[in-house]
């Protein structure tokens, strides 16, 4: 079984056609879909219900309130994680957008190699040979590529893409997040997670991938966010090369109870 999540906000005009693509590409395996929403006020939760029942595909929706400026695309994607681990027997966990900029056509490509045993990361990358990037700025080019640069230098080379997140990965990966002091609710998350199983000494690889941009507008980039994660990843440079990963404490359980959950189909 595969369990793919999905984090959304604000996402009615994208969810109904990735819905239907991820469901034709993976229809003949078996597969939940779950769905964390951060407060969408634009129907994405109603529409993605209703396309569920339509196509007859497995959903779960998680809705949470959200309580932290910016995006909270970690703490979503763990949450995610953590739902599949305790109430699926999946074998594979994928991470992926909600907004199209991930192709569902490329799923099986990632989901074998984790699937069959021979690797337990498997990252859809913009940065190896084969990749390809559409319709986004220069900037964020620019930007996305000089920052994967410093990335790789700080973390390790053996990773291109450190931002994409197109991710597979199997129960065993899972559990080593899920056992782990995570302190990255943002975005900045995803490097905190690879480098997590970077300490852990799991096999980890990339596929090229088709990014589509979506509305990634320049005036979205602030340098405070750009010196925030830079500081991030220093942090998280340290803990990997010097002082280790502390191990995850007990969540309190006002946090548990302020997210609404169900399952669909």
């Amino acid at each position: 079984m595969i369990c793919i999540v999905l984090p959304v906000l604000n996402e009615a005009s994208n969810i109904v056609p990735l819905l239907e693509r991820i469901h034709g590409a993976v229809e003949s395996m078996r597969y939940v879909v779950c769905l964390i929403d951060d407060g969408s006020v634009d129907n994405t939760v109603g529409l993605a219900v209703d396309a569920a029942l339509r196509l007859g595909a497995p959903l779960h929706v998680i809705q949470r309130v959200k309580r932290h400026a910016g995006s909270q695309r970690g703490t979503a994607l763990v949450a995610g994680l953590k739902w599949a681990l305790d109430n699926t027997d999946a074998s594979v966990i994928i991470e992926m957008d909600g907004d199209l900029s991930h192709r569902p056509e490329e799923l099986p490509l990632g989901v074998e190699p984790v699937m069959v045993g021979a690797y337990d990361v498997v990252i859809g990358s913009k940065y190896v040979r084969g990749a390809a990037v559409i319709n986004r700025p220069v900037v964020r080019r620019v930007v996305s590529l000089l920052c994967n640069f410093v990335v790789r230098r700080l973390i390790t080379d053996r990773i291109h893409d450190y931002s994409n997140g197109y991710r597979f990965y199997s129960r065993h990966a899972a559990e080593a997040i899920r056992g782990t002091k995570i302190r990255y609710g943002s975005p900045i998350y995803l490097t905190e997670a690879l480098s997590i199983w970077l300490a852990r000494n799991l096999r980890i690889t990339e596929f090229p991938t088709t990014y589509i941009g979506r509305g990634e507008g320049e005036s979205k980039l602030r340098i405070v966010d750009l010196l925030k994660a830079a500081i991030a990843v220093f942090e998280i440079s340290l803990r990997l090369h010097v002082r280790g990963f502390d191990a995850a404490h007990v969540e309190p359980q006002a946090e548990i109870a302020a997210a609404k959950e169900r399952s669909i189909v």
